[in-house]
């Protein structure tokens, strides 16, 4: 079973990996200060379990008083599209992007 679990985490930063058992997955690294909170890595092969991460690092900061996610311009892929990110749009808001369908629903 996948897992998504915080590691490193410090004031205003900190990362969570995807692991399967021993195997880890991917990661994503991210930033928060405020109601703002930036992804600054994301590294992952697949694609439901690189949307797994950024939903978890999204719920994370929520959670800390976040309300806007931004990632960079070279870290969209079809996870980030169905959380509502695009090249014209590379900042969300953390509840709609939570709200937005999985990969695992629209199947």
């Amino acid at each position: 079973m996948i897992e998504f679990k915080p590691l490193n985490e410090m004031q205003g930063s900190a990362s969570y990996i995807a692991a399967d058992g021993d195997e880890k997955l991917g990661f994503a690294e991210f930033t928060y200060q405020g109601f703002e909170m930036k992804f600054t890595s994301l590294e992952c092969a697949d694609d439901s379990v690189k949307e797994g991460l950024m939903r978890s690092a999204m719920n994370y900061c929520a959670n800390r008083m976040s309300y806007t996610s931004t990632i960079k311009a070279e870290m969209l892929c079809p996870a980030a599209n169905r959380l509502g990110f695009t090249s014209d749009k590379l900042t969300v808001e953390i509840p709609e992007a939570l709200a937005s369908t999985c990969c695992a629903c629209s199947k």
